[in-house]
């Protein structure tokens, strides 16, 4: 029998943005800062779009002990590799270009962390990380023609 504690989508957000070396430059660290503060807001407000039933209940469950992160507190890397799809809609998106840039850059980097350190499979995540991948091109020709529009 398996007794591991299986991670939360809070505790892996927290290695990711602590181990992460393509943060670790002074300016995309700040900028990641206030991604990782847009992704928690996102979580707590569109998360339960993006969850099966029985973990609608954990979330409401642990809404009610501390409504802020309860997503991320009771879901693992999957639920929280599902939800970054919606993370990178239009709606979504940060404002400014730079923010912008930093969001799409710390979802595609937290992605391959993921994978690379086997939070997550690839084959049984294969849909979800489909989706992101299109979504996240997408933003990025968006942001390119934005650019060249100035």
């Amino acid at each position: 029998m398996d007794t591991t504690v299986p991670l939360s989508g809070a505790q892996v957000l927290a290695a990711y943005f602590a181990e992460s070396p393509a943060l670790r430059h002074p300016a995309r660290r700040a900028r990641a800062a206030q991604v990782r503060a847009h992704l928690e807001v996102y979580l707590d407000t569109e998360g339960d779009s993006w969850l099966t039933d029985d973990e609608l209940l954990l979330v409401e469950a642990e809404r009610q002990l501390e409504p802020a992160g309860a997503v991320s507190r009771v879901t693992g890397p999957e639920a929280l590799v599902a939800m970054l799809a919606g993370f990178v809609d239009p709606a979504w998106l940060m404002p400014a270009p730079a923010q912008r840039q930093a969001q799409l850059v710390v979802v595609e980097d937290l992605l391959a962390w993921l994978i690379d350190g086997r939070f997550v499979h690839p084959g049984e995540m294969a849909c979800s990380l489909l989706e992101i991948e299109v979504r996240v091109q997408q933003a990025w020709r968006n942001l390119r023609a934005r650019e060249r529009l100035r």
